[in-house]
């Protein structure tokens, strides 16, 4: 199984077009089977797609009507102009930038039945600390899967940001039978404190990184970006966690440059798994 994670930072990219492209043409050649982005906006004041052409879209409770400019549903179309089919969604998070309606997205090359969380302390979307998570429920290779889009806060002590977040998502997930896949922008560099609250939590999970049997790359970050204005380090912020009892052949590094072009402020994550 291959997946993706990629923080897309979308139209805010400048050649937007162009980088949309570029991770068409590696989605395509690499053939992934779930991918998980982040930071996926439209705009507030573009025209709302008709139902009808929403093809393979997998809505969520209290959907949030998808835009034109969406930038989920432009990859979708994109994908299907190359022979390409993915099951979809996507719910809205916050406004960004006063003209943006940003979320979180999923793909995965079967039906998902997802739901989309408040894991935040506000719930207010103008706000652009609120934190809404995507979690779905899809198949790989006739077996039932968890799979969890993550755009986490930053950390700020151990009863608020991030903290408070990642425990109401593990509350969440502790109902969850399915082995569990965790996949985005955390927000917190390996080995510091938020980091260390996933590796010890009940949900047995790993970082595919430390037991991946070959490795290509490792920081996701490496310069001042939203958010990390004031980074001057190289940062691990984005992670795919998988079950503790997994098997990782590969975990490495994309859109860097080298593994594919630069599409964004993050790199994104490859991983292939064998067994979970």
């Amino acid at each position: 199984m291959k997946l993706l994670t990629l923080n897309t930072h979308s139209w805010l990219e400048d050649e937007a077009e162009r980088k949309l492209q570029e991770l068409v043409e590696k989605i395509v050649e690499a053939d992934y089977d779930i991918i998980a982005l982040q930071e996926v906006n439209q705009l507030v004041e573009s025209a709302v797609v008709s139902q009808s052409d929403l093809v393979n879209f997998c809505s969520v409770s209290g959907q949030k009507s998808i835009h034109e400019d969406n930038f989920a549903y432009c990859l979708i179309k994109k994908l299907a102009m190359k022979g390409r089919s993915y099951y979809w969604s996507w719910d809205m998070s916050h406004i960004g930038y006063d003209i943006y309606e940003e979320g979180n997205a999923l793909l995965s090359k079967h039906p998902l039945a997802s739901e989309a969380i408040i894991v935040s302390e506000t719930s207010n979307y103008q706000d652009y600390r609120t934190r809404k998570l995507l979690i779905g429920n899809t198949l790989f290779q006739g077996k039932e899967i968890c799979v969890v889009s993550t755009h986490f806060s930053w950390w700020q002590d151990g009863n608020s940001g991030f903290a408070f977040e990642w425990q109401q998502l593990e509350k969440r997930l502790l109902t969850e039978n399915n082995p569990l896949f965790l996949l985005g922008d955390f927000n917190n560099p390996a080995q510091e404190a938020g980091y260390l609250l996933v590796e010890k939590s009940p949900l047995a999970l790993i970082d595919s990184y430390h037991i991946a049997k070959t490795k290509s790359g490792e920081a996701t970050v490496e310069q001042a970006i939203d958010g990390w204005k004031e980074n001057t380090r190289k940062l691990r912020i984005d992670y795919i966690f998988v079950p503790e009892t997994s098997i990782v052949y590969s975990h490495q590094i994309v859109f860097d440059g080298e593994n594919a072009p630069i599409v964004s402020d993050h790199f994104g994550i490859e991983i292939e798994i064998t067994t979970f």
